[in-house]
């Protein structure tokens, strides 16, 4: 009866959420909110379903952090959504069952990690980069992504300099450094900010210029991608902290005027180095990857592109890539 009582509810929550805006003309009507809703109040058993609402209306939140920023004109409507994002997304998680056991289950319980940073933004915007995810109090004791992001994100995080900045390019490296960072409270001196964040969202980017103390006209963004823009305001971070970027890049961003990127295992990094040791290539674990290869997990594949790239740059990752068996999944480290 509980059960039954909680689904109801979650489903009463979904269906009363702020209506989405219009679906482009682009658009297919079976992927519509209003088809998703209407789908939702007949089948309240498809994780698929919930799994794609809950995309859905993440994809809403984060827009809400754009140029025009809603997030800021009606923070009570974005909040409403990631309220809902999360909703969706947990229902998707716990029909499709355990961590590892389906593709839908590990999207869902990746992308709530991606519902509590975009509620993390807000508590940035309104109280500052101290606020974060105190804001919205403790994180679920469910949240969870998988090995391989953990691994990645763990990664990521080792590669940075004390009291850096850690710049991230897609949605693998940042929920997986976010979740390691947040979650699991594993390097707490960093900063891990998406760079196409900081680049298009001008409430987030005042506020972090302004706690960060860059200076009044260090704040301009940018084009998007790794290297588009002048990004003026990295180059005054430079000069105060540590930055390092994610190999999920291509390349560093390509700043006016440019700063000197040093190559470091899994990261660019310029700025002061800061304290603490650097860490040698032999000491980064692989072993994840290697299970979520053998599983055909789809998060696999964006960690293994960040690898494959960090290992060209620093031939020396090839060992412990060896190590754990997965140096032939990468061109530069095959013999």
């Amino acid at each position: 009866m509980a059960t039954s009582l909680c689904s109801a509810l979650v489903l009463v929550t979904l269906l009363q959420a702020p209506p989405p805006t219009p679906p482009t003309p682009s658009a297919s009507p079976e992927d519509s909110l209003a088809t998703l809703r209407g789908r939702a109040s007949r089948d309240s058993t498809d994780a698929q379903l919930w799994l794609l609402m809950g995309r859905a209306y993440l994809g809403l939140g984060t827009e809400a952090h754009g140029a025009t920023h809603r997030a800021s004109e009606d923070s009570a409507w974005t909040r409403a959504v990631l309220d809902t994002a999360e909703e969706a997304l947990a229902r998707a998680a716990a029909l499709a069952g355990p961590l590892g056991s389906s593709t839908v289950g590990d999207s869902a319980r990746v992308l709530r990690v991606g519902v509590w940073a975009a509620r993390s933004w807000l508590g940035w915007e309104t109280g500052g980069v101290d606020a974060g995810v105190e804001t919205w109090g403790p994180l679920p004791m469910d949240l969870r992504v998988p090995p391989v992001l953990e691994e990645l994100g763990e990664n990521l995080l080792r590669a940075c300099p004390a009291g850096g900045v850690l710049l991230t390019a897609g949605d693998a490296d940042f929920y997986a450094a976010w979740y390691m960072r947040f979650a699991r409270g594993l390097r707490p001196d960093l900063l891990v900010v998406p760079l196409a964040a900081w680049r298009s969202d001008p409430v987030l980017r005042a506020r972090l210029v302004a706690d960060l103390k860059l200076g009044r006209h260090r704040g301009g963004g940018g084009g998007g991608g790794g290297g588009g823009g002048d990004d003026a305001w990295l180059v005054e971070l430079a000069r105060r902290r540590p930055v390092c970027v994610s190999m999920a890049f291509e390349r560093p961003p390509e700043t006016r005027p440019r700063v000197r990127w040093e190559t470091r295992p899994l990261v660019w990094v310029t700025g002061p180095e800061g304290k603490g040791p650097r860490v040698p290539p032999r000491d980064f674990v692989f072993g994840a990857l290697r299970v979520a290869l053998d599983g055909n997990d789809p998060w696999a594949e964006p960690a293994l592109a960040a690898y494959a790239r960090a290992a060209r740059a620093t031939p020396a990752l090839c060992e412990p890539m060896t190590t754990f068996n997965v140096a032939s999944e990468v061109a530069s480290c095959r013999r």
